[in-house]
């Protein structure tokens, strides 16, 4: 007898339990779950290194469950920042997604200005300033010649020209195109193995006209780097 009253008052918790589940838990569940947000999605397909404006951006009623997380939702935080990746349209944007510039700030800045990277040889240790050159550094570009130009004078001579005065140093590279300040990194750290500080390559930002007189300036001479000054954006 104890046994059925037991089993009579544990059927009726269930039942009232059921009952509160089913009128109180259960509506707020789906009234969370119909419950609708606005959100920003990608009016249109937006290439890699497109710098986004509001045109790009559409505002959509969405249901606020099951919302992904870290979905930007404010005009601030997307306008003005460039695409890292191809966002299809109809996507979310992410944090990961954006980013203040194309490539990197250097570039981007190069890009801007209507300049361009030329790589030059470098005939010897001495010629690259050992192995003290650095990504960001302002050199001066002199050009040894065995003989003048215009065959009148036949003696070596060092010419200077106007034009390449003042280059930012975009990158230094060894013989392996590794970076060389990696390489010294590497040494510092006692990780010797095949690093090679000695630089065989040094990329320049140049206008134009700077990059022709370079070019030219290589292969009827031998070019020398002279140290101006530390500084610079950098290569990141």
């Amino acid at each position: 007898m104890k046994l059925l009253k037991n089993r009579i008052l544990l059927s009726a918790f269930c039942l009232i339990l059921a009952a509160g589940v089913s009128f109180f838990l259960l509506p707020r569940f789906y009234e969370d779950k119909s419950a609708t947000i606005t959100v920003l999605r990608a009016a249109e397909d937006i290439p890699a290194g497109t710098k986004l404006i509001e045109h790009h951006l559409v505002s959509v009623e969405v249901g606020g469950y099951g919302l992904p997380e870290g979905v930007l939702n404010d005009k601030a935080s997307i306008v003005g920042k460039v695409a890292q990746t191809a966002i299809a349209k109809g996507d979310y944007f992410f944090p990961q997604k954006l980013g203040n510039f194309a490539v990197n700030e250097l570039l981007d800045r190069i890009a801007k200005n209507n300049q361009c990277l030329v790589t030059i040889s470098v005939p010897s240790i001495a010629a690259g300033l050992s192995s003290h050159l650095l990504a960001g550094d302002i050199v001066t570009v002199a050009v040894f010649m065995e003989k003048a130009s215009d065959g009148q004078n036949s003696s070596p001579q060092v010419i200077i020209y106007p034009e390449l005065h003042s280059l930012e140093v975009y990158s230094v590279e060894n013989a392996r195109t590794q970076d060389t300040a990696e390489m010294r990194e590497q040494q510092k750290n006692s990780q010797a193995g095949n690093s090679d500080p000695v630089p065989k390559a040094v990329t320049l930002v140049t206008s134009e006209t700077q990059a022709e007189k370079l070019i030219h300036a290589e292969y009827v001479g031998k070019l020398h780097l002279i140290f101006e000054k530390r500084g610079g954006a950098g290569h990141e």
